[in-house]
């Protein structure tokens, strides 16, 4: 029951994005702006909010419920990008390739395991984390 309630949870807060984001976009239409945004990029690749906070390591995953993890993802899209995990604050951001679902590739945080919204980043942190190099022993 408690895992029912935690999607539930979660769902009302995705639903409730939803919303936003089509009265958003219908505003931005009536001003004339047909094309969205980058930052609406990340909403095209979870429309239905399929992978909306992807893990694609299972034993590597965000502690808090997940309904926390989409307020917390959710609230990075409103304001400035930033340099860290949105969802654990983690510093450690890889990019990882050949991911099990879209985007195929993108900045993972060692920390929580989340695939990090690109727009959520600045160009320097995706820069960086596509320079690192998760050190894997054999």
């Amino acid at each position: 029951m408690a895992a029912l309630d935690e999607l539930e949870e979660a769902r009302a807060v995705w639903l409730a994005y939803e919303v936003e984001f089509a009265e958003r976009r219908k505003k931005e239409k009536h001003d004339g702006l047909r094309r969205p945004g980058s930052v609406d990029d990340w909403h095209r690749l979870t429309w239905g909010g399929f992978g909306v906070a992807w893990c694609d390591d299972p034993a590597v995953h965000p502690r808090e419920p997940l309904a926390e993890v989409l307020r917390r993802l959710i609230a990075a899209l409103e304001r400035e990008p930033g340099s860290e995990c949105p969802v654990c604050d983690g510093q450690r951001l890889v990019w990882r390739y050949d991911l099990d679902h879209e985007p195929s590739s993108g900045p993972v945080c060692t920390d929580c395991g989340i695939l990090v919204p690109r727009p959520v980043l600045t160009p320097e942190s995706l820069a960086y984390a596509r320079r690192t190099r998760l050190l894997v022993s054999a």
